[in-house]
């Protein structure tokens, strides 16, 4: 069976969970609009091994219609906090992602419907998967493994759920659009991702058992590090620690020993990643072709300027005196790009510097992390720049935080002290207790920045008092208002008023700990599912 075919299938599966009420046709289209013959599906170990490989194609189910959810991880993970602004002002069409930006989000907002709904039906999809796959006649070893990539990406879903709207309905089967299921806590979500991951460790195979040809298949230290992550959001430091440490001992993976080479059009599935979204040019199933190499650069140069990078952010690079990855991490007008020596043109001159278009971007600042050199962007505008979900250098961060929350303080700088290393920073081999804290912290935003996880940590991490830190930063009073509305002279930021300069005063800790649920949902269920708190 050819994977169109399954695509189709999966996509007809999808629509079996329990509560989809968009009506937005981008969320009702079956991928890729092929057919297929029922009676033919898991009835092979090919089929059985094309329908877990197709699945995942909507672990982050965008795919050609990026334009329509702008990937809500940049949106929420960097737009919403202090690392970036929405960053177009020149068009009038993005009030959905300003709200979200803003915090002046409402339960009708679509961005935030759409990713709920296509986290969802991934999850229809993966567990229509898995209810074929254990009934199809194929040996129990193939079967288990296949299993457990399901089982992977599942948890991936109920992951992004859980960190974005708290508890949520966890549905592990496949239900009629009749049966509604309440939610569950949050902490009931972490415990039924960890069943998941744990699983799932126990089965799949180590990364380097995979041929290269299937390196883009959830690997045990990809269940692993997930694992840790979501002990880490559980504050569960202890189990954290322990995973991450399993991954480190594994020697499966290592760091890239230049900071750059992460971030090259060609890098895929190399000895950092851990777990990466696989994409095209050609834009055949089961891939899809990544836009946000466009969305996300300068419109001077042929981009959106969508998601830009705050001074703020820059200062806290300069701060530590961390050239590389300011290098790499943040384009800015008028200088070169790190690793693109071809020669701009502005207005049919040439330029020095990434040309930029002041009064169409809030800061002039764009991700290197996401940008395409000139030399090898595609003739057909389809980019096949893969998504890294998971690195090493999250995971050895990860391992840095568990352990220095536990006053593990010569394993916590051990693991800092590697990730500084590689961008010749020296590190404080003294520091200890809070200090040490902090000082993970800072690091994993700057090692971090603009992949989609800064708000998450804001949300979750705590101060010495035990308050969330996003209170500090955020709000009438936190520090990223007040340095953007009375310290800031920056000449982008300050000049663009069109996004306000105020960005964040509105963040309200009783309300904006997680997002609302979509309106739709809580009325198509009829009100089992309930609303969070402080949005109506």
């Amino acid at each position: 069976m050819k994977n169109k075919d399954i695509l189709k299938l999966l996509g007809i599966g999808s629509f079996l969970i329990f509560f989809i009420g968009c009506q937005e046709s981008f969320l009702d289209e079956v991928p890729h609009k092929a057919s297929i013959v029922a009676s033919q599906y898991f009835s092979t170990i090919e089929q059985c091994n094309s329908s877990t490989q197709v699945a995942y194609a909507f672990i982050d189910w965008t795919g050609n219609n990026w334009w329509q959810t702008m990937n809500w991880r940049h949106l929420s993970g960097d737009a919403a906090s202090d690392d970036a602004w929405t960053g177009n002002t020149y068009q009038s069409t993005h009030a959905p992602y300003n709200a979200v930006a803003e915090y002046t989000i409402d339960p009708g907002n679509d961005r935030n419907e759409g990713h709920w709904i296509q986290l969802y039906k991934g999850i229809g999809i993966f567990n229509s998967t898995i209810a074929g796959i254990e009934s199809a006649p194929i040996d129990e070893t193939s079967k288990k493994q296949f299993i457990a990539e399901l089982k992977f990406l599942r948890a991936w879903s109920y992951f992004d759920l859980v960190r974005n709207w708290g508890g949520v309905s966890i549905v592990l089967q496949i239900n009629s659009p009749k049966q509604h299921v309440p939610r569950s806590t949050a902490p009931e979500v972490y415990a039924q991702i960890i069943n998941d991951l744990k699983e799932s460790a126990a089965i799949l195979p180590k990364k380097s058992a995979y041929s290269s040809a299937d390196r883009f298949r959830a690997s045990q230290g990809a269940a692993l590090t997930l694992l840790a992550k979501a002990y880490l959001y559980s504050e569960d430091w202890v189990n954290a620690e322990i995973a991450a440490k399993q991954v480190i001992t594994s020697e499966e993976y290592s760091l890239e020993p230049f900071f750059g080479t992460l971030w090259g059009y060609n890098y895929k599935n190399g000895m950092e990643s851990i777990f990466e979204i696989q994409f095209s040019s050609q834009d055949v199933p089961p891939l899809p072709y990544n836009n946000f190499n466009k969305v996300m650069n300068s419109t001077a140069d042929g981009g959106w300027a969508y998601y830009s990078i705050t001074s703020d952010l820059e200062n806290a690079y300069k701060a530590e005196a961390d050239s590389i990855r300011l290098q790499w991490t943040i384009n800015r007008t008028g200088l070169p790009v790190a690793g693109d020596p071809d020669t701009f043109q502005f207005d049919g001159r040439p330029v020095n510097g990434l040309p930029g278009k002041p009064a169409q971007s809030k800061s002039g600042r764009y991700s290197r992390k996401h940008y395409t050199p000139k030399a090898q962007r595609p003739s057909n505008g389809k980019y096949a720049f893969n998504d890294k979900i998971l690195r090493y250098g999250d995971l050895v961060l990860i391992h840095a935080e568990a352990s220095a929350m536990q006053n593990k303080t010569a394993e916590a700088l051990s693991s800092l002290k590697m990730i500084r290393d590689r961008v010749g920073l020296t590190t404080n081999m003294s520091l200890s207790g809070w200090g040490l804290i902090n000082a993970v912290r800072k690091e994993r935003r700057l090692e971090m920045a603009m992949e989609g996880d800064r708000l998450y940590d804001l949300r979750r991490w705590k101060d010495q008092n035990g308050t969330a830190v996003i209170n500090s930063i955020l709000g009438p009073s936190g520090s990223f208002v007040k340095y953007n509305t009375e310290i800031s002279t920056d000449r982008y930021e300050t000049a663009n008023t069109v996004e306000p300069q105020n960005k964040g005063i509105n963040f309200n800790p009783a309300i904006h700990m997680v997002w609302p649920i979509p309106n739709s949902q809580v009325v198509s269920s009829e009100g089992v599912i309930e609303q969070n708190s402080g949005y109506f």
